[in-house]
């Protein structure tokens, strides 16, 4: 998508349409600006066989017109976009917007065409609505005309030209900085998040003006380039933002999109049950406000969750797959179809050969350079442990494998090339150290290979990505059970999936990538009296257990947390009365509990068993993350036992927006532990 100033040389314009779909020219009487638009949409109709369809917003004495001329229509139009026209006069420009954005969503975006639309004033072209990790939201509420026409054809196959005029025909050029920095930046941080180059969708991001950075779009393309990159940590303090500011501008298509990225960080933070219970939300919020491509996305990330205990949903992800492809969402269906054939890569007989052949050619068609590299590193691995040709058994005597060992060496380094230029350390590091343990001659070459990544997952943070070079710079442990920085990770169905090449070389589960998962605190250290049972909290010690009682927190409803101390099998109030123990809960943003502190807890009497534990009523005043801070103490004594903190994500109400309220005063004897 670009923006082009007064112009009226063709051969520019067109380089510039074929380029990024989307064109605006700005500027010059309407009889020149409205003929160069015919001339160049002619020329690029014929070159790709396409209709071209016209629409006019009428303009009268600077006043938006009561009608909205559409001179020519598809065949294949709904009735919805022909009483979208029909419909009475609009009184602002707002609803003139929202009349020709619907008109065009329900006629131009099924079938590909060339899209003419001229008559835009100048001043609707603030406010270009950015994109998610995945699509870029529809909707105009904020009255933008032209934000309303990017995201509908952001996605489809049409083009669109715009001829946007000035305040007043025949006025003096506009100068270069006349467009919003806000706006053209933005803009351009998109289109760049949106074909995989992360770095330079970054530097767009950090030029924003200092005064704009809290658009709530801009949070978002922000988080979703620090997931993409493989640095999710980020990304929360951005959504958490974003959701803030949806609500305040009451944007309920940016609310849902926040919603989902929330789930997708969960995913990636491997937190399974988070990210299930808001990407379920995220899929509800897009159905209700009939946003059919976020409805896909929430779907395949949905399906994703299954990979993370090595059972792969393929039936779910090729229905997320449909789901983008009826929406008409060409990009969404690139990474279904990437997923998909992941998913069923290993599965003997799989013709996965053709299946990475058709994903790159989609990836190619949308100009998705993250989305290449993801595939060019999967079909690499895939050649790396396949059987045969195509995953059948060879008949040669060789099974061709040193020619496929060739093949995968030569994805191997275009994937590396396209990840360092998306700047994705994440995808550099996996195709490092795939790279380095599919090829022994890279390594020998190489001496300090494991150093070299072990760098590059410690520059975002992925101390989880940091065990899996340790593993592999290790072998195989002689006692069978994998280390503690994994085991404390990742589900034993996932570990007891790695697998031990006759070299040494561990055959790591393509799952493993796919989350960054934190540590669980109530793992058991190495030394414990029982380390083989992965899933057991340490014996000798209590530890305190936090249950939400209510599904789905939503602001100004009260929710209940239960807090229950749970002694181990070896702790001494396993067998002895638990002592006479309070909790302090203080809520650490937009939020009340009641009570706020001094509550008895009673723990329960053998590990495991059911008990009663303090109830707080937590009451959210906001959509987003909440943190939440729990005291235990000693009240005979005064010595606080145990200090812990809990995050809990509120989803945005349905279908009311809500806005956000100030915090309530704390009680003044509340105190910091």
């Amino acid at each position: 998508m670009s923006f082009v100033g007064r112009t009226h040389e063709l051969g520019a314009a067109r380089r510039e349409l074929a380029a990024r779909r989307v064109l605006v020219v700005t500027g010059g009487p309407r009889s020149d600006r409205s003929a160069f638009l015919d001339v160049l949409a002619r020329e690029v109709a014929d070159e790709a066989g396409l209709p071209v369809y016209r629409v006019r917003v009428a303009v009268d004495s600077g006043e938006w017109s009561s009608e909205v001329v559409l001179s020519r229509l598809l065949e294949a139009c709904g009735e919805a976009a022909r009483e979208a026209l029909a419909e009475p006069a609009v009184r602002t420009p707002g609803e003139a917007a929202d009349r020709v954005v619907e008109a065009c969503r329900g006629a131009f975006v099924a079938h590909p065409c060339v899209v003419v639309v001229d008559g835009v004033q100048a001043g609707t072209m603030d406010g270009i609505p950015s994109g998610t990790v995945d699509a870029i939201p529809t909707g105009t509420a904020d009255g933008s005309l032209l934000a309303g026409l990017i995201s509908v054809f952001a996605e489809s196959e049409s083009f669109l030209l715009v001829g946007s005029a000035d305040a007043q025909e025949g006025a003096a050029p506009p100068s270069a900085h006349a467009l919003d920095d806000h706006t053209v930046l933005l803009e351009r941080a998109v289109t760049a998040h949106r074909g995989g180059r992360l770095g330079e969708a970054d530097q767009h991001l950090r030029a924003l003006p200092s005064d704009r950075r809290a658009d709530g779009r801009a949070l978002l393309t922000r988080a979703a380039v620090h997931c993409d990159r493989g640095d999710p940590r980020a990304a929360g303090p951005l959504l958490r933002r974003a959701v803030e500011a949806h609500q305040v501008g009451g944007d309920r298509h940016g609310e849902a999109w926040t919603v989902f990225l929330y789930g997708r960080m969960c995913r990636l933070r491997g937190r399974a049950e988070d990210a299930r219970r808001l990407l379920h939300s995220a899929r509800e919020a897009f159905r209700a406000v009939g946003e059919a491509r976020g409805v896909a996305w929430a779907s395949g990330e949905l399906a994703r969750l299954a990979t993370r205990s090595g059972t792969p949903a393929p039936e779910a992800l090729a229905e997320a797959r449909r789901l983008h492809e009826r929406a008409g969402d060409r990009r969404g269906a690139a990474w279904a179809h990437l997923w998909w054939t992941v998913a069923r890569a290993d599965e003997p007989g799989f013709l996965w050969q053709q299946e990475f052949t058709d994903v790159l050619r989609r990836f190619h068609e949308v100009s998705d350079r993250l989305g290449t590299a993801w595939t060019l590193h999967h079909h690499a691995l895939t050649l790396t442990r396949a059987d045969g040709p195509d995953g059948a058994d060879g008949t040669d005597g060789t099974d061709g494998t040193d020619e496929r060992q060739r093949e995968a060496d030569r994805l191997f380094e275009r994937a590396l090339a396209l990840f360092e230029e998306a700047d994705c350390p994440h995808g550099r590091a996996w195709t490092m150290l795939e790279y380095a343990l599919r090829s022994p001659a890279r390594r020998f070459l190489n001496g300090d290979w494991a150093a070299e990544i072990r760098h590059v997952f410690h520059g975002i943070g992925d101390e989880a990505g940091e065990a899996w070079v340790d593993l592999a710079e290790a072998g195989p442990p002689p006692d069978g059970e994998p280390p503690y920085e994994l085991a404390c990770r990742y589900p034993a169905a996932l570990l007891d999936a790695v697998e031990w090449t006759e070299a040494g070389d561990p055959l790591i589960p393509r799952a493993a990538r796919d989350t960054q998962p934190d540590p669980r605190p109530d793992f058991p250290r190495p030394g414990s009296p029982h380390p083989g049972d992965r899933d057991r909290p340490d014996d000798f010690r209590a530890h305190v257990r936090l249950t939400l009682l209510d599904e789905a927190p939503v602001p100004d409803v009260p929710a209940r947390i239960a807090l229950q101390v749970v002694p181990g099998p070896a702790h001494p109030w396993s067998t002895a009365p638990l002592p006479p123990l309070t909790a302090r809960a203080t809520p650490l943003g937009h939020a009340e509990i009641d009570p706020a502190y001094a509550v008895p807890v009673v723990g329960a009497k053998s590990y495991g068993s059911e008990s009663h534990g303090a109830e707080f009523r937590f009451t959210p005043h906001r959509p987003g993350s909440h943190r939440l801070r729990f005291t235990l103490e000693d009240p005979a004594t005064g010595t606080v036992l145990q200090q812990v903190e809990a995050e809990i994500d509120v989803v945005p109400s349905d279908p009311r927006p809500h806005r956000p309220t100030a915090p309530a005063p704390r009680p003044a004897s509340a105190r910091r532990a």
